[in-house]
């Protein structure tokens, strides 16, 4: 892929989080060190704190596509968002090879039309029932993906598993970051980036419960708290978490690796935060706050190694309070089994580079 970039279609905002874009931003990475160019392709204007986190990289914005094709008239939504996407894709100084869709806003028509344009397609999906028209799927849940449901299944690749989780190098396992389990557990509350459910504000709650009880506040060390970079209730958080002793609410954190491993018990959604935890070998307390999370959640309560409770619609403080105490009544049975389980690792953005690269040779053949 000399001379050659590769695009990322995702967007990022206070509806959807930055999951997505975080993982493509790992991947990006990854093709950066092997001299390809990434270019980000974003619906709509990222906030002052989102653009940081992408800075390194060039951003292409729909709305910049001028060309003709572009205009919406009677096509419908999907179709214009790749019709706007080849219209970047087109002005760009160097060969575009493989584009990288990260987005459950758009599908097997978006595919299709990029495919058809003689670009290679790569999907990041963690569903199962989308229909898709390309050349690698990628997931880091160990489900299958159904052959019947990808036009190209007779020559496309499917990466599906743990060994293909996009995480930093941050977020790698250390075996002398273990402590000494005994004494007082130091809490981390993280429901990634936007928090639209309002999870952090139900832990707040539980945790203003335990503190009041003597018994179970002797078991709770430092409570550490992350509002989200586009959180839009950070002042309600930093509200609630007023008169909760021993807590520290942190904001702008753009890397969450030094208060993950400074932790004990980790309560958080099931996305990115949840998988950057366990690579850190870290128990965590889960909700479901988006149904593409589902699948992998399920998996790993099946394992006993994550404590979930359930879909957030269904989640309420006391709920959080009563597992709480319920994990801490066998802290380190729990912690022992996360401990001895290497879940997650930080090499999935090598493996998927190698998987592509090698597409890309076997295509110039």
């Amino acid at each position: 892929m000399g001379n050659s970039s590769i695009v990322f279609r995702v967007d990022a905002g206070p509806e959807i989080g930055i999951g997505h874009l975080r993982r493509c931003l790992t991947l990006a990475a990854e093709f950066l060190e092997h001299g390809i160019k990434p270019h980000f392709v974003l619906r709509d204007r990222l906030a002052p704190a989102l653009a940081l986190l992408v800075s390194r990289y060039e951003l292409h914005y729909l709305t910049e596509a001028d060309d003709s094709n572009c205009s919406r008239g009677d096509t419908d939504d999907e179709l214009w968002d790749a019709n706007s996407t080849l219209a970047i894709i087109g002005r760009l100084p160097m060969t575009v090879t493989w584009v990288v869709l990260d987005s459950y806003d758009l599908g097997y028509d978006w595919e299709k039309r990029i495919r058809g344009a003689d670009h290679m397609v790569a999907v990041i999906d963690d569903y199962r029932n989308r229909k898709h028209h390309a050349d690698l799927l990628v997931s880091d849940s160990d489900a299958p993906f159904a052959p019947g449901l990808n036009d190209l299944a007779d020559r496309g690749v499917i990466l599906a598993g743990r060994k293909y989780a996009l995480l930093e190098p941050e977020y790698a396992f250390i075996a002398e970051d273990q402590k000494t389990l005994s004494g007082p557990k130091r809490v981390l509350v993280s429901y990634g980036s936007a928090d639209p459910t309002g999870e952090t504000l139900k832990a707040l709650d539980a945790f203003r419960s335990i503190r009041a009880d003597r018994s179970l506040n002797s078991q709770i060390g430092p409570l550490d708290v992350v509002i989200g970079l586009v959180d839009p209730k950070a002042f309600a958080i930093i509200r609630a978490a007023a008169g909760i002793s021993d807590i520290t609410v942190h904001q702008n954190v753009s890397n969450m690796g030094p208060l993950m491993r400074e932790a004990d018990l980790i309560l958080t959604a099931g996305g990115n935060s949840m998988i950057e935890a366990l690579a850190l070998r870290k128990p965590c307390i889960v909700t479901v706050v988006s149904d593409n999370h589902a699948t992998i959640v399920a998996e790993l309560c099946a394992q006993s190694v994550i404590r979930s409770l359930g879909e957030h619609s269904t989640v309420k403080a006391a709920d959080v309070q009563k597992t709480v105490t319920s994990v801490l009544a066998n802290f380190d049975e729990f912690a022992a089994r996360v401990a001895s389980n290497p879940l997650f690792d930080h090499f999935g953005a090598s493996r998927i580079t190698s998987v592509v690269l090698a597409k890309c040779a076997s295509r110039q053949l």
